[in-house]
């Protein structure tokens, strides 16, 4: 676990002379700056609530023990979120100044049982990172060009329970649709609608073509890659905009049904 935040000034200089996308508390009680308005931090908040109250459950049976992977894990804002309840993390992001940005904070709040590390799960080889208790996967869905890789990439590096986060399309359509010829049908379950990528913005996609998830064809496609228990959460009172009214969503998928007794 963490050996305790480092009393240092000057780590701490550094991170006050940039602005950031996460509200950190320093070690001083000083916080960082956000280059985002203060209105959409609040989505911060409503994910961490959601994360927590989702996987106390997990906390409660297996105290600091349990390991987590954060894949697109940004400036390490939920990778330390749950280093105060695992006994390792790792997060992976492929931009390098979110990486250094990560690092640097870790540094600073003495989390060192947490890495990060720069790679690209869109495209990286299977089998590259050793499997995780909990995996989170966080404002990326909808940044990709090849959603179901990803997932598959997220299948294999999960072995108890992992929860996305994501913009959805909000409308559901599914049902029977000629398959090969108009004699033979194959049925729809959901789908993902095709949108313009962003790859100039510091914060989106590495593609100019990306895929949004349907709510239905999401949890469809975990179910499909062996996930037994996948669940849309509902989120609590209070929260941000898009997770109250269903344009965002968090699912958490688990492995095997958990006993919440």
């Amino acid at each position: 676990m963490s050996s305790g935040p480092m009393q240092d000034s000057s780590l701490e200089e550094r991170i006050l002379s940039q602005e950031w996308f996460y509200d950190f508390a320093l070690p001083s009680g000083r916080r960082t700056k956000l280059y985002i308005p203060e209105v959409v931090e609040h989505i911060h908040r409503t994910r961490r609530d959601m994360m927590i109250a989702e996987l106390e459950p997990l906390f409660a049976k297996y105290p600091d023990s349990l390991s987590a992977i954060d894949i697109a894990s940004h400036q390490g804002w939920f990778s330390l979120e749950l280093a105060k309840h695992c006994k390792s993390v790792v997060g992976i992001e492929y931009q390098a100044r979110h990486v250094e940005s990560a690092r640097l904070m870790a540094e600073c709040l003495g989390a060192d049982h947490v890495k990060f590390v720069q790679d690209n799960v869109e495209t990286m080889a299977s089998g590259k990172f050793e499997p995780a208790d909990i995996v989170i996967n966080f404002g990326l869905m909808y940044n990709l060009e090849n959603p179901i890789g990803v997932l598959r990439r997220c299948r294999e590096m999960t072995r108890k329970v992992l929860l996305i986060e994501t913009q959805c399309t909000i409308l559901d359509l599914e049902g029977r649709i000629d398959s090969g010829d108009w004699t033979a049908t194959n049925y729809m379950h959901g789908y993902w609608g095709v949108f313009a990528g962003n790859p100039d913005n510091i914060d989106g996609s590495a593609s100019d073509i990306v895929f949004y998830p349907s709510p239905k064809g999401l949890c469809w496609t975990l179910s499909r890659l062996g996930f037994q228990d996948v669940r849309i959460l509902v989120p609590p009172p209070g929260a941000y905009q898009q997770l109250a009214t269903g344009k965002r969503i968090m699912v958490a998928a688990y492995l095997e049904t958990l006993d919440r007794g």
